[in-house]
């Protein structure tokens, strides 16, 4: 179980530092970086499309088994096609997009607040703040999205570079949390069953 622990710590604190440098660099390069985005993002959806499609089309003989992988190779494809062919439509329903991807790891931070209440921490209210503050950013990716994309991308560069501190501060708190109560207590525990 503490093996599993520090998989998804170290988990978080990858994604973390992902947060941190997307968000620099689309506050940095944001008309660039948002058309090579779509395209990158357009690219790999129509190379998994093609390579379900080529699944499907290998295993016709079990057709039954395979119709759900078609069905996920066409959709791919056809999205990659589009992302590949309009990125100026895809770039106007970005916010909307990421607006409710940064909303939900808001909401899973608040869940991470609520965890640092249950174990004690005295400054829990710090981490519930800061996750409350990035739901709001993400509603309002959602709610009022900038007509300029250079400046909608460089809001969501300074959300994602938000993103990445807080919960980078979050979990450093709940890592120190852990350690404490473990060094206190014989017993060891399962922050998870924590909830």
């Amino acid at each position: 179980m503490r093996r599993f622990l520090k998989n998804m710590q170290l988990n978080f604190l990858l994604a973390s530092i992902l947060y941190i440098l997307l968000g620099i660099v689309l506050i940095i390069w944001p008309g660039f970086t948002g058309v090579l985005l779509c395209r990158l993002l357009g690219g790999g959806l129509l190379l998994y499309g093609l390579f379900a499609l080529g699944g499907y089309l290998l295993h016709s003989r079990d057709a039954d088994a395979f119709r759900l992988e078609f069905f996920f190779g066409v959709v791919a494809a056809a999205l990659g096609l589009f992302f590949l062919l309009n990125p100026a439509v895809v770039l106007s329903l970005l916010p909307t997009i990421l607006g409710v991807y940064v909303a939900i790891d808001s909401l899973v931070a608040l869940q991470r607040a609520m965890r640092l209440y249950r174990l004690g921490y005295a400054r829990w209210w710090a981490s519930l703040l800061l996750a409350l503050v990035g739901v709001v950013l993400g509603v309002l990716l959602v709610v009022r999205p900038f007509s300029a994309t250079e400046l909608l991308i460089r809001f969501i560069g300074a959300v994602f570079l938000y993103l990445g501190i807080s919960d980078l501060w979050s979990l450093r708190k709940l890592s120190s949390l852990i350690r404490d109560l473990q060094k206190n207590a014989p017993i060891e525990m399962d922050p998870l069953d924590l909830q």
